[in-house]
């Protein structure tokens, strides 16, 4: 038996590597991933750092992550995607953990089905097809926060050293605080959660948990606040003030949709209403959320406690995803690994009841959700690793490489950085973000634009005019909204009104990864 369940978990497992590895390689181009590649790229490249050296709008860790993989790589984005890869699996691995910690008789075969059940769910969740194969930080943050939950479990179940495992806790929410900003909420969770168990267990020597929490916390900030010491004003910047020009600049958009917190609410409401799934899972969020919190209290049993503390994460992640405006789909992932673990732990206790029941209950929940993950067959999916020429990244670099024919070296002035820096050409600090601190910044005054070393197509050609570009690249944008109303596709129109102006000739590249050409403007002999 022992060896069958290991044969099973290896083969489910791959399977499960591969089907994220196939989702990601085939997995449209976004926009959205140059922020994270692009930071990585001038970090490895350069030894740029956010903040220090140019704006950025989000936690500066993720480009640690994305540096590596741009430097052990010359495929910067195939490596970027396979790093998400990787930290969905090891999510995916974290999640069984953390079950079986619950789950003591974790070698039954009961045991194995049940993970197997729930890793699939996961896998296949809306939420999670949403974001699943582009090179974004909601892995990353995941990967952390998992983590921090299983040390936190580890310390209350005293399986290695308590004061390490507070230390690991600590660490590991800290850095998941540092790759997106919603998860600094998780720190206070966390904290609350050891005062709760000082509380009601009253142990001896707790103030060493609390200092080692605290430690392991502080140490892993320890990078991160270098760079908010030295560069105060971008830190403010990238995480205060540039969400409030996104919420200003969506309101010029006469964006309606999910911009107050009625609209948010009503729109959340009617979508796990319309949805089995999140149903269920939202159900049980509020059920253990205050069951095992009573249970605690009564009992004082510290499986009611690690109940809580999933409930409790999931529950803050749940409430972050209000926070930004507009509210976008793809922020409801950030308490999905949790919810997962909620549903785990409830089948663990139906089958304690009745194992019968415990069956049954799968045969129900996957016959309730297949409709809504419209499952396909996964050998389908896995079809797209035999043609690595359909794969997006390989046509990205491909893309990057056709470049050359017309521009052999120097600087390429563009919003998607990333691909420019994959062929080993130099780029603007300034585009880094891609679109996103760039359509916001006239809505800055030039004074505080300077304060935060934000440029603005106002400052532009004097910067060019400084170091002019090689090459310009222009098409990226054309779908999308620019600075104002009714004014879709014009984000580049000053890098083309530049180009015009100096002389530049304009070359058409057909670029398969957009499904439209792009517009490379090659700087006069």
């Amino acid at each position: 038996m022992k060896s069958f369940k290991l044969i099973a978990q290896y083969v489910y497992y791959l399977l499960i590597f591969l089907v994220y590895l196939s989702r990601s390689v085939h997995w449209g181009f976004s926009h959205d991933e140059n922020q994270f590649i692009a930071v990585g790229q001038l970090l490895a490249y350069r030894g740029l750092l956010p903040y220090v050296d140019f704006p950025y709008t989000h936690m500066p860790y993720g480009a640690l992550f994305y540096a590596f993989t741009a430097g052990i790589s010359n495929y910067d984005y195939l490596a970027g995607r396979i790093l998400n890869v990787v930290c969905w699996l090891i999510c995916s691995l974290l999640i069984v953990f953390i079950l079986r910690l619950f789950w003591k008789s974790g070698s039954s075969f009961a045991a194995l089905i049940w993970e197997f059940v729930i890793v699939f769910i996961f896998l296949n969740h809306p939420a999670m097809l949403l974001i699943t194969g582009e090179a974004l930080n909601h892995s990353l943050a995941s990967v952390f926060s998992l983590l921090a939950l299983l040390f936190f479990i580890h310390f209350m179940e005293n399986k290695y050293s308590p004061l390490w495992s507070a230390f690991g806790c600590g660490a590991s929410i800290s850095i998941a605080a540092f790759i997106r900003f919603n998860y600094a909420s998780l720190v206070v969770v966390l904290f609350i959660l050891f005062l709760i168990y000082k509380w009601v267990q009253k142990p001896p020597g707790f103030s060493r948990t609390l200092l080692s929490f605290s430690a392991g916390s502080l140490t892993a900030a320890l990078p991160a606040l270098s760079l908010i010491i030295h560069s105060p004003n971008a830190f403010l910047y990238g995480n205060l003030v540039y969400p409030r020009l996104n919420t200003i600049y969506y309101q010029q958009l006469l964006f309606k949709t999910n911009m107050e917190l009625s609209t948010k609410l009503s729109g959340f409401l009617s979508h796990i209403l319309s949805s089995p799934v999140d149903f269920i899972f939202y159900a049980l969020l509020i059920l253990i959320g205050l069951t095992s919190f009573i249970f605690y209290l009564r009992k004082k049993s510290i499986i009611d406690l690690n109940k809580l503390a999933v409930a409790s994460i999931a529950f803050t992640l749940f409430l972050t995803a209000f926070a930004p405006t507009p509210t976008q789909q793809q922020y409801f992932f950030a308490p999905l690994p949790f919810l997962v673990i909620i549903l785990a732990v409830v089948g663990f206790e139906i089958y304690q009841k009745n194992k019968v029941g415990f069956y049954l209950s799968i045969v129900v929940l996957l016959f309730v959700l297949n409709p809504v993950f419209q499952i396909t067959n996964p050998l389908s999916e896995l079809s797209y690793l035999s043609d690595p020429s359909q794969w997006t990244p390989i046509q990205v670099h491909q893309f990057a490489g056709e470049i050359k024919q017309y521009v052999p070296k120097g600087r390429i002035l563009t919003l998607i950085p990333m691909i420019p820096f994959e062929a080993g050409y130099d780029s603007y600090p300034f585009t880094a973000t891609g679109p996103f601190s760039w359509r916001t910044s006239l809505l800055l005054t030039s004074q505080r634009r300077a304060r935060y070393g934000v440029i603005s197509p106002e400052e532009l050609t004097s910067i060019l005019d400084q170091n002019p570009p090689d090459g310009i690249l222009t098409g990226f944008e054309s779908p999308y909204p620019g600075f104002v109303r009714n004014d879709s596709g014009t984000l580049e129109t000053s890098f083309i009104d530049y180009a015009k102006t100096h002389g530049y000739q304009s070359v058409i590249l057909p670029a398969t990864f957009v499904f439209r050409p792009i517009t490379l403007w090659v700087k006069p002999p």
